[in-house]
Order: structure tokens, then C-alpha cells, then sequence
């Protein structure tokens, strides 16, 4: 397999390339946010490490939200530009859903301020994702799993889950769990 994975959702950006049993990350500065100038630079250099072009691609994953609302379209956009000039397939993963990759039965969370929280309740297969405040948390206490910093290995783990499944989009399209401040 020969693949990438993006992520520009939170503060840090993330990627991994993938080329049949290498595999190698990337993980930028914590607190940067400065994906648009890093990603293809990192990108570059992270495939010729891994002894790859991107021509080579049969993959393109990429975490489409929820998170930075300029991070998301950063990511979304290269990933979509990447597979449709190599020709490769497109795995939408979800933050959430990475963050909970090893959990069965789970809560977790994304702060985003204000005591408000991205959340995803994860039961077996079934996922349901809201936006909610910190009473709505309260029953789930002891099953809370909070995202601090995207970790390379779920994003990795959750990738291979959705390419061994089939689980591929034609189209990579951002995913916003509440509208924006300038929308509400």
C-alpha cells in the first residue's frame, strides 16, 4: 500500500505516509497554525523519506473535522488535489473517530471552549456524533476520553480500518459539527 494521511485539523499538523510496511509521521509544531505554508513542504519531505512520490499514491486519508475551521479546508483541499491528480482513493476519518479507535464504549470529547465540547458516543460500531455542553457530559463520567493532540498511530489505525472496509469518498468534504460565529 501506498498511501498519506492528513491531518491540519487542531493546532498541530499531522501527516503519514505510508509505502507497504513503512511507515513514517510528521508532526508539526504545537500551537503554529501555520498549515498552509507547512503542509506541502512536510508533505514532500515525509514521502521522500518514505521513498515514495506522490504520483504513487493508491490513498489519500484525511481528518475532516471536527476542529479549526481554516485547518479543515487546508487539509480537505490538498488531500482532494492529491488524489485526483495520482488517482488515488479518498478515506475520510473524522478526529473523534481516531480518538476512539481503541475504545469499544466510549465519550469523546474536543474542547472547544466555553465548557462546550465536540463529542462523539461510540458503542460498538454504532457512532453518534453532537455538539454539548459540559451537564450534557455528566453521565458518561467514567468513560470520558478527551483530545489533547492528534496521535499519529490512531490516525494511522482508523485509516487502515476504513481502506480494509471499503470505506472511500469520491469527494473529501469538510465536516462542521455547529455552525460558525459569523453563521449563528
Amino acid at each position: 500500500m501506498k498511501a498519506c494521511i492528513i491531518d491540519s485539523t487542531a493546532s498541530e499538523l499531522v501527516l503519514v505516509a505510508i509505502n507497504g510496511d513503512v511507515v513514517n509521521y510528521h508532526v508539526g509544531v504545537a500551537g503554529a497554525r501555520r498549515h498552509t505554508g507547512e503542509i506541502l513542504v512536510a508533505l514532500d519531505n515525509l514521502l521522500s523519506k518514505t521513498d515514495m512520490e506522490a504520483s504513487e499514491l493508491e490513498y489519500v486519508g484525511v481528518v475532516v473535522g471536527p476542529g479549526s475551521f481554516t485547518g479543515i479546508r487546508i487539509g480537505v483541499s490538498t488531500a482532494n488535489a492529491m488524489a485526483y491528480a495520482s488517482g488515488a482513493k479518498l478515506v475520510e476519518l473524522t478526529e473523534l473517530e481516531c480518538l476512539l479507535i481503541n475504545h469499544e464504549s466510549a465519550l469523546g470529547l474536543i474542547d472547544c471552549k466555553h465548557d462546550n465540547y465536540y463529542a462523539l458516543y461510540k458503542e460498538g460500531e454504532n457512532m453518534e456524533y453532537k455538539a454539548v455542553n459540559v451537564v450534557e457530559t455528566q453521565p458518561y463520567e467514567g468513560n470520558r476520553v478527551y483530545f489533547t493532540s492528534p496521535d499519529p498511530d490512531n490516525l494511522y489505525k482508523c485509516f487502515i480500518k476504513k481502506v480494509t472496509s471499503g470505506q472511500f469518498s469520491d469527494i473529501a468534504k469538510p465536516y462542521y459539527m455547529k455552525k460558525s460565529s459569523a453563521e449563528a
